[in-house]
């Protein structure tokens, strides 16, 4: 059999999609932006776990970590509870301090950022319902989130 050129089917043309404006094409990199504020906050409360069972095993008193940390003392024991295979090590305090006072101001940071993303988000959610060109499940659609977080998102102050 001999191969002709001709005799292979034509590819058909697909139809052109349809291109996003500005405001669709933003609450569709929401999505990505969210997803990676997310896995970092979440890596960084991991962090900040260890870091506190560390402090624990080394037996560094629970007011100070609790202080360093901003929780309720028995938090920091349930969260430090949780890491049973940690033994005493034998590093200063003051580093396991400096350590979770690091952590908590990177994870401060991290949540201001995921904060004001979520603003962004709503302003962009409001332009796009406003401008009519979309409702409700389009944008839901884009963002990747329920039809009911997004009216929760629109209620006054309802921003998280």
């Amino acid at each position: 059999m001999t191969y002709v050129a001709e005799a292979r089917p034509r590819r058909r043309a697909s139809p052109a999609k349809p291109r996003l404006d500005r405001v669709e094409l933003r609450l569709s990199e929401a999505r990505v932006t969210r997803a990676c504020i997310d896995s970092h906050v979440r890596t960084l409360l991991s962090q900040r776990n260890e870091a506190i069972a560390a402090a624990l095993a080394d037996k560094v008193s629970l007011s100070a970590i609790s202080t360093v940390v901003g929780i309720r003392a028995a938090d920091v024991k349930r969260l430090g509870s949780a890491y049973q295979d940690l033994h005493f090590s034998g590093v200063r305090h003051d580093w396991h301090l400096t350590r979770l006072f690091t952590v908590v101001r990177q994870l401060d940071a991290a949540l201001e950022v995921k904060e004001q993303t979520a603003q962004k988000l709503r302003c962009d959610i409001l332009e796009g319902l406003k401008s009519g060109r979309m409702d409700i499940f389009r944008v839901a659609a884009l963002t990747a989130l329920p039809a009911e977080r997004i009216r929760e998102l629109m209620r006054p102050g309802a921003v998280q």
